[in-house]
């Protein structure tokens, strides 16, 4: 029964629940500061999707967060991009949206995109 409360509680995170930071590993947090985003209307290098994503930068008064803003919501999508596996947020956009019922949130902003990883050049590693 643990085991599926942990994976509810991964889903959950993945799904884009108002996520913080604190869920994520400290690795996971220097490792998303590498990670490039490439917004719905650039295209970006040759790469391999892994899967789509989304986060929510929520205004529900919570301490220490910079709450509805795109800056904090694209940061989560980094770092979800990193948890699996990958190294570039591709194709992503953003939008606000008022209350939502699972974040308990009074104004969101919401940012979509797909997770992916680079293809590097035959010959490099």
């Amino acid at each position: 029964m643990k085991r599926f409360y942990q994976g509810m509680g991964v889903a959950g995170l993945l799904a884009g629940c108002a996520a913080t930071t604190a869920n994520f590993y400290p690795h996971e947090i220097r490792e998303a500061e590498n990670v490039m985003a490439y917004p719905a209307t650039v295209t970006p290098p040759a790469l391999s999707l892994i899967h789509e994503i989304q986060s929510n930068s929520c205004d529900s008064n919570a301490s220490l967060r910079f709450p509805n803003t795109r800056g904090e919501s694209l940061w989560l999508l980094k770092l979800r991009t990193i948890r699996l596996g990958g190294d570039v947020v591709v194709d992503f956009r953003c939008h606000k949206e008022s209350y939502d019922l699972v974040s308990r949130c009074r104004e969101s902003l919401r940012c979509e995109g797909k997770a992916a990883r680079l293809v590097k050049p035959a010959g490099q590693h």
